[in-house]
This record gives structure tokens, sequence and C-alpha cells, in this order.
């Protein structure tokens, strides 16, 4: 089935801007308002204490930047397999990059109404099935929608993950250092 959606998907036709915003935008959207409603009107849970409730305006804030960080991330997520493509895949297109940005993120981005329930706990149980899925629609969807050979897409496959690893984690610690020099929600800590 899978397969089948995404043979599908490598044959429609189709500008990025159509792929982006009449798909895209709409699932990118999820996250930040399932985080909003998650983190003003339940709080986070830790596992100890009491949940940590955010004000109005430090939520809307962090919804706003949240969208734009997933916004920023998958456009420098495509322009960088558009990239890439030229050693993996030389005749993939931009609008092929974007249709496996769309693949690849599109459980993550569904995966985002767990949001509504603040608890890190919930989330590790939740979201550890979702990345495991989209890791195999990287491997699955870039010899297909790239128009490469099973081989080349598994090298870029591993590429892009070990890019997309690196990126998280780097978006973590500059949160981190920003948190700890007053830039962010002030948690009273």
């Amino acid at each position: 089935m899978i397969q089948k959606s995404i043979q599908r998907l490598a044959d429609s036709q189709y500008s990025p801007a159509q792929l982006f915003f009449g798909f895209s935008f709409w699932l990118i959207l999820i996250p930040p308002i399932s985080a909003f409603l998650g983190m003003h009107y339940y709080g986070w849970s830790l596992g100890i204490g009491d949940p940590i409730r955010l004000p109005l305006t430090e939520s809307i804030a962090i919804t706003i930047f949240y969208f734009l960080a997933l916004i920023a991330g998958f456009f420098i997520t495509a322009l960088t397999i558009k990239w890439m493509s030229t050693v993996y895949a030389p005749k993939a297109t931009l609008k092929d990059a974007f249709a496996v940005v769309t693949v690849v993120t599109t459980p993550i981005m569904l995966g985002g109404i767990a949001h509504l329930y603040p608890s890190i706990l919930f989330h590790v149980i939740v979201l550890s099935p979702i990345f495991a899925l989209s890791g195999y629609l990287i491997f699955a969807s870039i010899p297909v929608l790239l128009k490469t050979d099973y081989d080349r897409g598994i090298f870029m496959g591993c590429s892009l993950f070990g890019f997309i690893s690196t990126a998280g984690i780097s978006l973590l610690g500059i949160s981190a250092i920003a948190w700890v020099h007053g830039i962010g929600p002030n948690l009273g800590v």
C-alpha cells in the first residue's frame, strides 16, 4: 500500500508550490496548533510535580516559532535533497525533493496530534514508532520519487538520515542555549 501511494505520487503532475500549499502546509499546522492547545490548557508534565503551564503570550510565541521552524526545516531538507541528488539521483528535480520531504514528514506531522497531551513519557511511547515509520519511508521513497536505482537510493537515504538527525540534535542544542540565555519561556526556575 505504501509503495503504491509513493508510485502514484511519483506519477502525478504537480509543481512544488502545489504540493507544498495544497498538502504539506496544512500538515505542518498540526503540531504547532496541538502544542499550543496542550501547553496552554494542560501544561507540560515531566512526570514529577504539577504540570508546567505557560501564559497565553508565551504559548503563542512558541507556537509561531515552532511553525516557522517546521517550515524552514521543510525547505532546507528539500534543498538538501536536491543538492544531494547531483551525486545520487541526477535526474531528480526540486519537485521530486519536495515529494520526498512530504512523504517522509507526513507521519510525523500527523503524530503531532500527540502534543495535545504534553507528557514526555506519552510522547516517547507514541512518537517512537512514528519516527521508525518515517525512517522506513526515507528508504522506500527515494528510489521511486528521485528516479534512481535502489543502491544509490539507499546511500542517499543514509546520507539524508544523517543530515536530519544532525539537524534535529542541533535544533535541541540551539534551543537549550537560547533558554539558558533568557530567550524562551520564563519557567521560574
